[in-house]
Parts: C-alpha cells; structure tokens; sequence
C-alpha cells in the first residue's frame, strides 16, 4: 500500500510526460560500472600501463630489420642498375640490468594503475551510493510526511470538536491549524526532493535524462556490519597505503637501475645482404660481431645520479611509514564514527518506542479529559520529532557505512 501511495504521488506530482523508472541499490551500482565518464578515463589509463609494461617486455627480444634498394644510373655513357638488400639484427646480451629493472618498474607501476583504477571506481560507487541513500530516504520521508500530515488532521478534528464544546481555546485550535499546513508542506517539499535526488542519482551515474527514479528498498542497517577489525591487517589492505608501497617500490627499482651506470654494455649484431646490377643480386655478404662500452667518467654525473636515487627511495621509505601511521590513525577515527552512528540508531528506535506507547496512552488520557492540552500536545509532537529523527539517523548511518566502505575501497 506504501509503495503505491508513492507511486501515484510521484506520477501525479510530476509533469506527465515524466518517466519513471524502478531502480534498486544493484542496478544504481550496475549502470555506474558502465556510464560513469570516470570509470571508463580511469579503465583506458589501466589499459595504457599494460600496454607499457608489454612494450617493455621487447628488450629481451632481439631487433630485426630488412633494407632494400634499386637505382639506375648513367655515367661516361654507361648505363648502369644497382640492387641490393639484406637483414639486419642486433641484440642487447647485458646492459647492467636495467631491462631486468625496466621491465619489473612497468610491472609494479601497472599493479599501481590497477589500485588507482579500483580507488576511482569506489570514489564513483561511493557517490552513486550516497545520493541512492537521499533517494530511498526522500521516498521514505514523503511516505512519513504523508503518514503526519494526515495524523495532524485527525488532532485538528479532534480539538475542533473540543473547541466547540468549549474545552479548548482559540489558541490552541489554531496551533494545530498551523501543525496541519507545516506537516503539508512538509509532504510537498518531501515529494519535490525525489526530483531533485533522481537527478543527483543520475548525474552519479553517468546518465543524462529526465527519469524520476523510484525504489522501494528501505534503509536497513545490519550491526554485524560494524565488527571491529584488526587495524594493522586493514590499513595494509588500503588502497591510500598500496598507492604509496609501490611508489617505494618503484623508487627502490629506480635506485637499483642506476647502479647499472657503473656496468659496462654488451651487444651483438649480425647482418647478411646481396648487392649487383641484376635481379636476383649474386653478391652475398655478411658480418657479425659483439660491441662493448663503457664509461670511463663523466665529470661525476654518474656518482651523482646514483646518490640521488637512493635518497629518493629512502624517501620513500619515510612516507610509507608515516602513511602506515596516518592510515591507522584515520582508520580508528573512522570506525568509531560508524559505531556511534550506529548506536545512536538503536537509541533512537528506543525513543521512538517510548514515544509511541506515550502518544497512544496520552491521546486516551485526553480524550477522556484525564490530562491537559499541553502535556497531550507536547507528548505527540515528541513522537513525531522521534519518528523524523528516527529516519534522519537511518540516513546518516547509511552515508557514514558508504564512507566506511568507500574508505576501504570497496
């Protein structure tokens, strides 16, 4: 019955050429994976470090070329042809190991891309999450304003036949006039916001329409959600901590390529090719060999390089561990919050109980005149701000369990 109340509010609110669409919590999650403009720049940066790290993998292969020409000429009135071609190949046998480095930089940095990827689809999950929260919340709240508004008319009913009958004063009559036209506004202002959360949704997303979503999933919180973690495993498992252990990793491969300055290089090569003045050329001619160089000095470039780059992974080293330190110390605070959010649910519900069982024994009380205007007029706005303050809580734990997650980069 609810969800058919908020099914024909939004159709009758609405502009009828609107079109509303069912969603739910996996589907939101679903279409963002697929429409988010984020997602899909962060998956090609993903593709292109792949990429990288295969091309680095062509240094342990040798290079190949082939050549060809053909010429014609004339001289002292000769006429002459030329053709030739060949092939030629060459291979790097040792360069100090800096392929062996390169290769296990592109490496680290594409297990670097793929947490950077998977931080950009939480961040993108995350608000997609958060404003589905303010659309479920926006549904239940018209749903709740609409239960008040009609429950302030009933108390309007009831003090207008007091006033009547002289129990009551004017005063009074009219608070509760005024009670009714709050609690209308409220429902039309509830009704308005799911317009205005749909398009939030949308754009999180990645769509561009003028859907008005609907859902009738409810704000379900489950304590088991909350168990405290062993903080030392979580924070190695961050994405925040990953990020930062393979620039250290990185920086250490740097550090180690470097070294490879002190290293002579080794190569070989080896060509054939035919040449002569007909086709197919009967000339044949090769060569092979192996070339070795090294530097001798280089006005202490190298030494300074070398120095450099150890720094810069000791560096690193450095930021890892302080990044180990902040992370765990957020991890805390943030836990912690997500506990008291969820505590402060279970209070409420326990507000919210208390509150119900007094509005029902208040209103019995007055109505039989055993208790007074204000003591009944204070008890039941009580359990209308326990309900609103119920359903605010919901939401606020539901947005601080997404930044939970978000934060571990689920």
């Amino acid at each position: 019955m609810n969800k058919i109340f908020i099914v024909l509010s939004a159709l009758i609110f609405f502009v009828s050429s609107a079109i509303c669409e069912v969603v739910s919590r996996e589907i939101v999650c679903a279409q963002t994976l697929q429409n988010n403009p984020s997602i899909i720049a962060a998956k090609l940066k993903l593709d292109n470090a792949r990429l990288a790290y295969n091309r680095s993998l062509g240094a342990y292969f040798p290079v190949a070329s082939l050549s060809g020409s053909s010429g014609q000429g004339e001289t002292n009135g000769g006429y002459s042809r030329d053709y030739s071609f060949g092939l030629n190949v060459s291979l790097s046998v040792f360069s100090g190991f800096e392929t062996y480095n390169d290769v296990k930089i592109k490496s680290v940095e594409v297990n670097s891309s793929q947490i950077s990827y998977n931080r950009t689809v939480s961040d993108a999950l995350y608000e997609t999450i958060v404003q589905y929260v303010n659309l479920v919340w926006a549904y239940e709240t018209a749903e709740l304003s609409k239960q008040i508004y009609e429950r302030r008319k009933e108390n309007r009913d009831m003090i207008n036949l007091k006033y009547n009958s002289g129990n009551v004063d004017v005063g009074s009559l009219e608070r509760v006039e005024a009670d009714v036209e709050m609690a209308g506004y409220d429902l039309r202002k509830a009704k308005r916001y799911i317009e205005t959360a749909s398009a939030a949704l949308l754009k999180a997303i990645g769509r561009n329409g003028d859907a008005i979503l609907e859902t009738s999933e409810k704000l379900e919180l489950d304590a088991a959600e909350i168990k405290k973690p062993d903080f030392n495993v979580l924070v190695a498992q961050l994405p925040e901590f990953l990020t930062v252990k393979f620039s250290a990793q990185i920086a250490k491969l740097q550090a180690a390529k470097t070294k490879n300055l002190w290293m002579p290089d080794i190569s070989v090569s080896g060509a054939i090719s035919r040449s002569g003045g007909q086709w197919f050329p009967d000339n044949r001619r090769w060569n092979a060999g192996i070339s070795v160089s090294y530097t001798l000095f280089n006005g202490g470039q190298r030494y300074a390089d070398v120095k450099s780059a150890k720094n810069l992974a000791q560096i690193a080293e450095e930021n890892l561990k302080d990044s180990v330190n902040s992370l765990k110390a957020k991890a805390v605070a943030r836990y912690n919050s997500l506990a008291d959010y969820y505590e402060n649910v279970a209070v409420r519900r326990h507000y919210l109980k208390a509150a119900s069982l007094q509005a029902e024994i208040s209103a019995r009380k007055y109505v039989n005149g055993l208790t007074t205007y204000q003591d009944w007029y204070s008890i039941e706005n009580d359990f209308i701000n326990s309900q609103k303050n119920l359903l605010d809580a919901k939401k606020n734990a539901s947005l601080e369990k997404a930044a939970w997650d978000n934060f571990l980069g689920k």
